[in-house]
């Protein structure tokens, strides 16, 4: 049996890359802390050649202990981003808003919590939200559009689409919920840019990042939902990830110079002597990383 892409369903579907799994699960165990978050010795880096997409297969997300590990750190529920500002320049001055994976409802204070309504499993995040005054709702989008059809002039999803392992019936209740003529709001990590090229960027591999989108996939989005793009907008490289911008070039460039491939693992002894010496370099020396896209890609359409 042929596999299908996620996404557009198209059979065109190749294998780019064999990861091991044990490998991965031991860099989540050194970095994080996390035991074994995948119950699998290998996945499958698949492309669809019909839209673009990058996934997994197969597609294992992560599991409520996993979500609730990660969001003890800090930096994980970032209280402003810059597809907040992105978004703002689109959202009109009335009708209500959907935040669908809200984490803890920091957009409400972008958008207008008098507005505004998110989703979000996470219970910790949602109890915070509560007591600040901003609702949300513990419940999928795909239940939600059941009940609220052409129900908002604004949908936004920021950061959450590459955690959906079925981003086909995501998106389409996003839109099933967005009146004729409302905005919906994406943002996610960008394959197109610095980030695109990291070698044990463990938090854009499964089980949290389980699909890659590049600007291409995002133009077939309007033509798979019958929507508008109206832009599409890169985040430039961030002051705090200049090093690590860095070192991913010199880190390719090492790799290239040895006659070595840029897989997305890899945790042999040559790999990390490359990556040591790579994160000692980016120190040192001032690589120009301002012309490369940064982490995230931001995109908006007209139903």
């Amino acid at each position: 049996m042929n596999m299908q892409c996620p996404l557009c369903g198209s059979s065109a579907v190749r294998c780019k890359e064999k990861v091991d799994a044990t490998s991965l699960n031991y860099l989540y165990r050194k970095r994080l802390g996390i035991v074994n978050p995948l119950p699998v010795s290998s996945l499958e880096f698949c492309i669809c050649e019909n839209c673009g997409l990058g996934f997994f297969d197969p597609m294992i997300t992560g599991s409520e202990e996993f979500y609730e590990k990660l969001q003890a750190f800090d930096w994980y529920y970032m209280a402003t981003k810059p597809e907040y500002a992105m978004a703002q320049r689109y959202l009109p001055v009335d009708g209500n808003i959907l935040e669908v994976g809200a984490g803890r409802g920091a957009f409400a204070h972008f958008g207008g919590r008098n507005r505004y309504i998110g989703l979000e499993f996470n219970d910790k995040a949602i109890e915070r939200a509560r007591s600040d005054g901003i609702t949300l709702l513990k419940e999928t989008v795909e239940a939600h559009a059941l009940t609220h059809v052409a129900g908002y002039k604004v949908v936004v999803t920021f950061q959450v689409l590459e955690h959906v392992a079925d981003p086909k019936s995501f998106l389409q209740a996003c839109v099933d919920c967005l009146v004729p003529g409302g905005k919906l709001m994406i943002a996610v990590p960008s394959a197109d840019g610095f980030l695109g090229q990291a070698v044990n960027s463990i938090l854009d591999l499964p089980p949290h990042h389980v699909s890659r989108w590049s600007d291409t996939t995002l133009r077939m989005v309007a033509k798979l939902f019958d929507l508008r793009c109206v832009s599409i907008e890169h985040e430039p490289v961030a002051r705090y990830h200049i090093k690590w911008a860095r070192q991913v070039r010199i880190e390719a460039w090492l790799r290239r110079a040895l006659g070595w491939g840029q897989p997305l693992v890899d945790v042999s002894v040559g790999g990390r002597v490359v990556s040591m010496t790579s994160a000692i370099l980016a120190r040192l020396f001032p690589v120009p990383v301002r012309h490369l896209q940064g982490h995230t890609v931001f995109a908006c359409y007209e139903k």
